[in-house]
Parts: structure tokens; C-alpha cells; sequence
């Protein structure tokens, strides 16, 4: 049996939820995962007691794939996967160490897409800008100016903005709260409702990153 599951950090320590719905076969869980890569953290093998046995992890880099690069590590503290070029500056686990870290198998799912190019060759990584930037700038309203902008024409902008806000300490939040409710009030609608929404599950990635953001799921 498979199903998706959510990962969170409580006091440092990793927390994983489990999805109610179960799945067959690993690629039908997957398929499903696809439609809201930002509301799960992959899918999850079960045995017949329940127990979750292993974890399967989507192999393109970013929650809304984006990216197209193969995964290769995982975020430290957001758990988001990322490839090579986009986790450069970033603090980051390679699969083994992340099963270390969960006391659980960890795993790639088998590629299902390769990466995408454009006339300037390979996508460059906004998203591991935007995630670096993220607590030392979000107070400045040009900086948040350009991160709309970029968030409105840039799928993987969004990424970036998600593993920033995901890796803000408590205390950050609380220092940088007047800032991140003014860039939730300020964030393109389209993100903004995204995100609104995601907040009716506070443990995903979007749906942190909307309530530290200010919003509330109505």
C-alpha cells in the first residue's frame, strides 16, 4: 500500500503526517502526488500492518518541477529536493543521509522527464537566489518588488520563495513578521490564493510558507 505523505520539523525534530487515501502502485501514488507537489512530500511504501516501510521521492528538482534538472539532494531543513546547480550555497542531505536523518529507506523515484532548455540554454536557478536572499532582504520593499515580478512570469521563482520562508528560525519569524504579512499583501494574486488555500494543510511546505506569510485558509 502507498500513500502520500507530508514531512515537518517540530523543534528540529522531523515529523512525519500520513494522507488517508492509499494507493496500488507506487507510480499511481505518484501521479496523484504530481497534481499538489506542494502540499505533499512524497510517497510513502506501507506494509500490512501499517507501518511506513519506505520513502519515495519525486526525482525532479523543486515542488512544482519547474527546475526539469534531476533531483539529487535534499534541502536540510525544508526537505524540498533539489538538483546540483539549484542546492549550490544551500545546506543540503544527500538521499542516504536523509534516510539516516528519518530512520527510514529513502529513495528516487525512476526519471520521468528530462530537464527543459530555452533559447538561453539551461533555466538559471532564481529559486536558490530568492531562497539565500530571502531573511536578510524580505524587509526591503525593492527587493519584494522584484520578487513579485519574478514570482508573476517565473514558475520556479515560487520554489525559492517557499524553501526561504520554510528555513526561517522561530525567532526570525517573529523579527521579520511586519515584513513577511506586507509580501503576503504584496505577492501576485494568483500566488496569493495558492497560498491562502495551502493553509488548510499547515504541515506542507505552502501552506508554512502561507501562514508565516500572514494568511489564513476562508
Amino acid at each position: 500500500m502507498f500513500r502520500l505523505i507530508q514531512l515537518h520539523t517540530d523543534s528540529g525534530v522531523p515529523r512525519i503526517g500520513v494522507d488517508a487515501d492509499g494507493y496500488v502502485s507506487a507510480r499511481a501514488a505518484l501521479a496523484h502526488y504530481r497534481t499538489a507537489p506542494a502540499t505533499y512530500f512524497a510517497v510513502g511504501r506501507f506494509d500490512h500492518e501499517g507501518t511506513l516501510t519506505e520513502v519515495i521521492l519525486d526525482p525532479i528538482c523543486g515542488l512544482d518541477g519547474a527546475c526539469q534538472r534531476p533531483a539529487s539532494v535534499i534541502h536540510a531543513k525544508t526537505y524540498e529536493r533539489l538538483c546540483e546547480r539549484c542546492a549550490k550555497g544551500l545546506e543540503v542531505l544527500t538521499v542516504p543521509q536523509l534516510a539516516r536523518r528519518l530512520g527510514i529507506a529513502c529513495r528516487l523515484a525512476p526519471s520521468v522527464a528530462r530537464f527543459r532548455q530555452t533559447s538561453l540554454g539551461l533555466r538559471a536557478p532564481s529559486g536558490n537566489r530568492i531562497a539565500r536572499e530571502f531573511a536578510d532582504h524580505v524587509h526591503d520593499p525593492a527587493w519584494r518588488s522584484e520578487l513579485c515580478a519574478e514570482l508573476a512570469t517565473s514558475p520556479i521563482a515560487l520554489n525559492g520563495l517557499l524553501i526561504g520562508a520554510g528555513a526561517l528560525s522561530h525567532r526570525q519569524v517573529l523579527d521579520l513578521y511586519p515584513a513577511l504579512c506586507t509580501l503576503g499583501d504584496e505577492l501576485p494574486d494568483s500566488v496569493r490564493t495558492d497560498l491562502r488555500r495551502a493553509t488548510a494543510r499547515p504541515l506542507s511546505p505552502a501552506g508554512v510558507a502561507g501562514l508565516r506569510l500572514g494568511m489564513l485558509n476562508s
